[in-house]
């Protein structure tokens, strides 16, 4: 057994984080914490949306678009007012919809339920749909002072290390572990600022591989860091990633494009995109690979000739590495074109395809690979946001 080993089958984590070295944490924040939008308001609407959008993406990514969501939903009414298509029409290139979906619905439960207002207690916020611990502790917190932890993958790692505790945090006894080690710390500093303090270190310090311990603010009190072991805790299941190969068709007539909605509604409900489906075949260019697409478009009612593959569009979506082949097509059957509606002047239209321009497109909550097909492969720039 290694020395490592041995040192952590005897760790003993202290009871607390002490309440001192907290406040040091946040005077550390306080000092150096980046300058977010979302950080310069209080209003528990904004807070909200912004833990919403976080989720599974990406600060900048974030920052990117925040300002302008918010501009567009400046309030839980006007999302609640507004139709699913308009939210995800704005939502649009963040990635993992169903944030979308689940941010209108909680829009109007508030509406229903508490008036417009976000309710104030831990246990109204856990009551609201499609809201979890972590974003109720968040929003908790930050805007009402409520002292609960608010544990994402930032703050699990942090706390781990900081107490010596070296087991997954996802695991719901070591939630309970770190939620009993910051109790004090919580009661006694600012939850919201706390929380937010454990987050910056774990997001800019603390990070996964090879920790800037020299730049830590509590160093001095971390039991990993005491043990030398900042660099093996916490254990973690990495989550399983597919690769998964898809087919889709261009198919362009004077200028604009045809797009499908809900032809794969267990993977973009409610989304726009390109004639696509799934496929386990190896290479993308056989003869059976085209014939499996010409029989899906048939399947939609569509007579389609392929032309040849334009490229490879490459994204992620949850725990899925995509890799789609796009190939040019053209309706063999004059009688196809014409049972298509034309665009309807309202882009939110609720039909299952339709004729659009890049323009039109840029106004519809689009798929990322439709999205990526026209920047990338088309040479087609959407309109600016």
């Amino acid at each position: 057994m290694s020395e490592h080993a041995a040192a952590t089958d005897h760790l003993e984590p202290p009871a607390t984080l002490p309440v001192a070295v907290a406040a040091e944490l946040i005077d550390w924040y306080r000092d150096v914490g980046r300058d977010l939008p979302w950080r310069r308001t209080r209003d528990p609407w904004a807070i909200l949306v912004s833990e919403i959008m976080l989720q599974q993406t990406r600060v900048e990514t974030v920052r990117g678009r925040y300002e302008s969501f918010m501009e567009r939903f400046p309030d839980v009414a006007t999302m609640a007012g507004a139709p699913l298509e308009a939210v995800l029409a704005e939502w649009s290139g963040l990635g993992y919809y169903r944030r979308a979906r689940s941010l209108h619905a909680l829009a109007r439960a508030i509406v229903e339920r508490h008036g417009g207002e976000v309710p104030r207690s831990l246990e109204e916020l856990l009551a609201l749909p499609g809201l979890g611990p972590y974003t109720a502790a968040a929003v908790g917190s930050m805007c009402f002072g409520v002292p609960a932890l608010a544990v994402d993958g930032n703050v699990g790692r942090a706390l781990c290390r900081l107490a010596g505790i070296e087991d997954d945090f996802r695991r719901a006894p070591i939630r309970r572990r770190l939620e009993a080690y910051v109790a004090d710390a919580l009661s006694e500093n600012p939850p919201g600022d706390l929380n937010q303090a454990i987050m910056e270190l774990g997001a800019r310090v603390c990070v996964p591989r090879s920790p800037r311990c020299g730049d830590c603010p509590v160093s001095g009190c971390c039991e990993a860091r005491a043990l030398g072991i900042e660099d093996l805790i916490p254990r973690s299941r990495r989550q399983r990633v597919d690769a998964v190969t898809e087919l889709a068709a261009v198919i362009e007539r004077d200028g604009r494009y045809l797009l499908f909605r809900g032809q794969r509604p267990s993977l973009v409900q409610d989304m726009w995109e390109f004639p696509t489906l799934d496929s386990r075949l190896a290479s993308a260019g056989t003869p059976a690979t085209t014939r499996r697409l010409r029989d899906h478009l048939e399947g939609l009612g569509w007579q389609v000739e392929l032309g040849p593959r334009l490229g490879e569009i490459r994204h992620a979506m949850t725990n899925r590495l995509i890799h789609c082949h796009v190939f040019e097509g053209r309706i063999r059957s004059a009688a196809a074109v014409g049972a298509v509606a034309e665009p309807s002047p309202d882009p939110y239209a609720t039909v299952d395809h339709g004729w659009f321009t890049p323009a039109e497109a840029a106004r519809l909550p689009l798929a990322a690979s439709a999205r990526k097909t026209l920047a990338e492969l088309l040479g087609e720039k959407l309109a600016p946001r």
